[in-house]
């Protein structure tokens, strides 16, 4: 193998960047120690290359028994230490395992590289020169004290051998005809190459580990900073996800619960907790809780006069608690320690009109909480409140509307008595039964019965509204209807008015034999096409053609009521199934009109589960579809 060896960094305690399931850390030093094993064999297959070269070609006299016996160790326990890395490998050995073994190989290097210097010539042997190349990389792998370590080693190896040689204890194995004097007699040579060796030594490693320290603590930022980016962008995700869960229902028992969930699970937190200041302002109530048991939020109330938590937190601060045992801010500390819960982070729900509420973390650890966790809970915070005020207006909005339903059906109620009679009473003149009438008043009171005719049909289609509204929203009268009677009954209903205006009035079912029903009230549906056939026929001039059909497509009934009518303009159909709306031709043709009619078929057709659409082009008539799901047979 080739190239610059792998840094690894053992002191480090980063684990957070994982590939395939394992940490940079024990990812660097898998790689450091198969590239030690690559080297290896480089290194044993160049010593018995080397034995033989100087034996064989340049003709020096030198031992070579031992040199090639050293060449062959070196690769045998090589071998050795390949089996083992290649058993860590499958067995995901930590990353102490292969600290051992990258420190069995330096040594057992080391050990070889003592007695190749000895069989090669002692001090005068040129094999000296790689102890500096294996400190270099015992400084790039180890630790500085473990680097030094291996340094000193080295040197007091060398050392030694080359006084037990200029004493006579070890023989001295010189390579004959490479040196023609005996140097490792010379005290002077001796003195001065030992001195430069392990100076040359101490700086190398000094060197090293200067340079690699540096390396590694601008990697270990690197690291940390790559940690900051992923946490970071793994909460802007939540934060976008949450946003999404949340803003996706404008109910807000689900808006609260979901955010509290949401929160909880982004913060990697225990539990969660909202609640909102109540209409007199002086306490919280528990309004939606995860992971909080019931025991802990039937405590007792939270009072903002007893609760100076809570008030440093509806100022607009965010309170971060690190040790609930070591702060005097709690209203229910021994609840708190009863639940278990350690610390605490508390952040304002803030709406337009001021604090509405606290939204709080929990955990079951000490000092659970950073800065960055405030930033990321107000930001939470800030995103619930938008939500929570949108659910809010919406619920006023319904409340709103029912109460306007209500008031509506209770003032056309009261209405509807009083305007019978006068009906009554205008027929029982004009019909005669009150004596002869001449021929003005008898206009007058025609006009006048007129007149309270269309006040009963706006008392009727304001009754219908407020029912469409209000009781509709019970399922209890719902049943399983067939769409071809109730269409078939209402075309019966209108024979006689199509053939007054000399119109074609057709009728088709476009999926005969198959039964197509929906589940809704016999009353609504006839009010559907009640007033759309109604309207077809009203609006198309004599000798047009009104036709009605009805088709099942998968799970839907699709019925379609077409006409050659008067039409309508595109400014007039984003208005059309609004409240009290009519069309100006439509307002040419047919003065009275309270103009509720089609709100009316809207309404109850989006009660069904369908839909309804219009397609018309003005002075060439008009089609409406009306889309409802059908119940499986």
């Amino acid at each position: 193998m080739s190239g610059q060896p792998p840094r690894w960094y053992p002191s480090t305690n980063f684990h957070s960047s994982q590939k395939g399931g394992r940490s940079l850390v024990e990812a660097e030093l898998e790689a450091s120690v198969a590239w030690l094993i690559g080297l290896r064999w480089l290194a044993g297959i160049g010593v018995l290359i080397v034995t033989w070269s100087v034996n064989a070609i340049f003709k020096f006299r030198i031992s070579p028994f031992p040199l090639y016996l050293i060449g062959a160790v070196i690769l045998l326990y090589n071998i050795i230490f390949y089996f083992t890395e290649q058993r860590f490998k499958q067995t995901s050995i930590s990353v102490k395992g292969y600290i051992g073994l990258a420190q069995w190989q330096v040594g057992l290097d080391w050990l070889a590289m003592v007695l190749l210097f000895h069989y090669s010539g002692g001090i005068e042997s040129p094999a000296i020169l790689f102890f500096i190349f294996h400190i270099i990389i015992a400084s790039i792998f180890f630790k500085p004290r473990t680097a030094y370590g291996f340094t000193i080693a080295a040197i007091l190896l060398v050392w030694g051998t080359v006084w037990l040689e200029f004493w006579g204890i070890l023989p001295h194995r010189p390579i004959v005809g490479f040196i023609q004097e005996p140097l490792y007699k010379n005290i002077w040579y001796v003195l001065a190459t030992l001195f430069f060796f392990g100076a040359t030594g101490l700086i190398s490693a000094f060197l090293a580990t200067s340079i690699n320290q540096r390396l590694r603590q601008r990697e270990e930022e690197v690291m940390e900073l790559t940690e900051s980016l992923q946490r970071a962008t793994d909460r802007l995700q939540a934060l976008n996800d949450g946003a999404r869960t949340i803003s996706s229902t404008l109910d807000l028992t689900q808006v609260l619960n979901r955010l509290v969930k949401n929160t909880a699970e982004a913060i990697q937190v225990d539990a969660c907790s909202i609640r909102m200041v109540d209409a007199t302002g002086q306490i919280l109530e528990e309004m939606a809780a995860y992971g909080l048991s019931q025991v802990y939020l039937n405590k007792g109330p939270l009072e903002l006069e007893k609760n100076p938590l809570a008030r440093e937190v509806l100022s607009g601060k965010v309170v971060n608690i690190p040790d609930t045992t070591q702060t005097n801010l709690l209203q229910y500390p021994s609840e708190a320690a009863e639940e278990g819960i350690s610390s605490m982070l508390s952040a304002p729900l803030i709406g337009k009109n001021g604090p509405m509420g606290i939204l709080r973390a929990y955990s079951r650890e000490t000092d659970r909480f950073s800065d960055d966790d405030g930033t990321f809970l107000s930001a939470i915070a800030a995103q619930g409140s938008i939500a929570i005020e949108n659910a809010l207006a919406y619920q006023a909005i319904e409340t709103l509307d029912a109460t306007k339903s209500q008031f509506v059906r209770m003032v056309t109620h009261e209405l509807r008595s009083p305007v019978s009679v006068m009906r009554s009473l205008l027929r029982t003149i004009t019909a005669g039964y009150a004596g002869g009438l001449n021929d003005q008043q008898s206009d007058i009171l025609n006009r006048a019965q007129k007149r309270v005719d269309a006040l009963q049909g706006l008392i009727d289609d304001l009754l219908d509204l407020a029912a469409g509204k209000v009781e509709l929203k019970s399922h209890g009268e719902a049943e399983a209807i067939n769409l071809e009677d109730v269409i078939v009954q209402v075309m019966e209903r209108f024979e006689v008015i199509a053939k007054e205006k000399e119109i074609t009035f057709e009728w088709y079912n476009q999926s005969p034999g198959v039964l197509i029903s929906t589940k809704a009230t016999k009353e609504g549906l006839d009010r559907i096409f009640n007033n759309l056939v109604s309207n077809a026929i009203k609006y198309t001039l004599p000798k047009g053609k009104v036709i009605v059909s009805l088709e099942r497509i998968g799970d839907e009934a699709y019925t379609i009521i077409e006409d050659t009518g008067i039409g309508i303009s595109m400014e007039a159909q984003s208005q059309l199934f609004q409240e009290f709306y009519r069309a100006p031709n439509a307002k040419e043709i047919e003065r009275e009109g309270t103009g509720l009619g089609l709100a009316i078929v809207k309404d109850i057709v989006t009660h069904i589960g369908g839909r309804i659409s219009v397609k018309s082009k003005l002075g060439k008539g008009s089609q409406f579809t009306v889309i409802l799901p059908v119940l499986k047979e």
